[in-house]
């Protein structure tokens, strides 16, 4: 949730942008206690949340072990001379 800052909409709904699926279904499990909590420190029975995927925002990832390697490589090119010395490959 550090990601995105929440937002306050009509009717004391917050909305909140989340990146994926996985993560709509890890707050849902615990959207109960978390409102609960939210609730009761905001002295507000009104508040709800709402989930809104949004993949346009979705931060870039390394995907493969070649990606890994050659960001690794940007930072710190002796890992090459390494990787030679000691015959591995990647």
């Amino acid at each position: 949730m550090s990601a995105n800052n929440p937002i306050l909409k009509n009717n004391f709904r917050v909305e909140l942008s989340i990146y994926n699926t996985a993560q709509k279904a890890d707050i849902d499990k615990r959207k109960p206690e978390l409102l609960g909590y939210l609730r009761k420190q905001l002295n507000n029975t009104l508040l709800d949340l709402d989930l809104i995927i949004d993949k346009s925002n979705v931060p870039k990832g390394f995907f493969t072990e070649k990606d890994k390697y050659k960001k690794l490589l940007e930072k710190n090119p002796t890992v090459d001379k390494l990787r030679n010395k000691f015959g591995l490959s990647f």
